[in-house]
């Protein structure tokens, strides 16, 4: 083979990866959890939640919008009792009144909730990433929750929806979130944090699930003896799926949009569905097997 023949090749080999690679990032998938809560009050059996994260509305090039309208649309087939949106809604005016009015049409009998992430507040190293007013997302039937808690009821059980702000960047404060717990045995607390890392900061005993994004699961997973390594955050402690951490109860998702490249690898992006049950009175997630898979999802 000539030169000029090996260069050709090269260069069809990558468009055809790069071309994957972007057919990849529009590829959603639905996963689906389950997870075992001791003393679940029996009308909070089977609660279901979709959890969506990471959108990137605001970033362009990318097919961001095209992926968000993927998931929500999966989020809405399952007709959840809760949406939890755990960050990084945009991160610049691009799109922003386009993911405005998908978030519109989102919609479940215990509300949507959201929480900010870095790329909402401007505080990222993808270049052009602006901070963007998301304060009118009530006018789009989502509760915005910046270090507070909404409690609502289920029957004789009550939902407490906690939401932290971004930890990392000195928005989020996890003291009036705590101060508003409520610990009666009928409320299921829990946390949405785009840090999954924000669990470890409260006792362990404070939430009942943390549900997280952020980390896109890697984004870009190279094949490696072990497991991938990930191209986005390799130095994550948590990468993507259910993590039991001393008691806590973390739920991470790879989410659904791309940053800085619009490129997905051996990653999925996806809209998680966590369904709730009782677990035996003294068991620990860690031996209960109807919490699901306490390691990362894994590829795809």
């Amino acid at each position: 083979m000539t030169a000029a023949r090996s260069v050709g090749a090269a260069a069809a080999l990558s468009v055809v990866a790069l071309s994957y690679m972007v057919f990849e990032s529009q590829w959603v998938r639905r996963v689906e959890f389950t997870v075992g809560v001791v003393g679940l009050h029996p009308d909070l059996q089977g609660l279901t939640i979709a959890h969506l994260s990471d959108p990137h509305a605001g970033f362009r090039p990318s097919f961001n919008m095209r992926a968000a309208r993927k998931a929500f649309d999966v989020a809405m087939a399952e007709q959840p009792d809760l949406i939890a949106i755990t960050g990084d809604l945009a991160g610049g005016e691009a799109n922003l009144d386009g993911i405005k009015a998908l978030l519109a049409t989102l919609h479940a009998p215990l509300g949507v909730y959201a929480v900010l992430g870095n790329h909402d507040h401007g505080r990222s190293k993808a270049p052009f990433t602006r901070a963007v007013d998301f304060s009118d997302l009530g006018d789009y039937g989502v509760r915005l929750l910046s270090n507070e808690t909404v409690t609502v009821p289920r029957g004789a059980a009550r939902l407490q929806i906690c939401g932290v702000d971004d930890v990392k960047h000195g928005f989020g404060d996890l003291r009036p979130v705590l101060a508003q717990l409520d610990r009666d045995p009928a409320t299921l607390r829990l946390l949405l944090s785009h840090y999954a890392e924000a669990a470890l900061q409260a006792p362990a005993d404070s939430f009942d699930l943390t549900l997280s994004g952020d980390t896109h699961g890697g984004q870009i997973c190279v094949p490696w003896f072990g497991g991938p390594v990930m191209f986005s955050q390799p130095r994550a402690q948590f990468k993507d799926g259910l993590y039991d951490r001393d008691g806590r109860l973390i739920h991470v998702t790879r989410g659904i949009g791309t940053s800085l490249l619009p490129f997905r690898l051996l990653c999925r992006p996806e809209t998680a569905i966590v369904r709730l049950v009782r677990a035996p009175a003294g068991d620990s997630p860690s031996r209960n097997p109807r919490v699901g898979a306490l390691r990362p999802a894994g590829w795809y």
